[in-house]
């Protein structure tokens, strides 16, 4: 997929700007690669993940800590409407 990508450092604070949303605290590795026969570059991101092979059946709120919910968005998710 295409998005806008920018990368910003300055000492020891860095962004990772996708379509202008900061993903910089779920990003912990990246690999851009171009080339001169390449129409695009490409990015590949290494993201912070937590693995959870089975909770069980309950009922929840999930909660998305905020960069995550960036990442998410930037990467084309529509957040869904807040229950009233």
């Amino acid at each position: 997929m295409r998005r806008h990508v920018q990368i910003r450092t300055q000492g020891t604070h860095s962004q990772v700007l996708i379509d202008g949303h900061d993903i910089a605290r779920a990003v912990t590795g990246l690999t851009f690669k171009a080339s001169v026969d390449q129409s695009v570059a490409t990015l590949q991101l290494d993201l912070q993940l937590v693995d959870v092979t089975e909770i069980g059946s309950v009922d929840t709120e999930v909660v998305l800590g905020e960069a995550v919910a960036d990442t998410l968005i930037a990467l084309g998710w529509t957040p869904p409407k807040e229950d009233s």
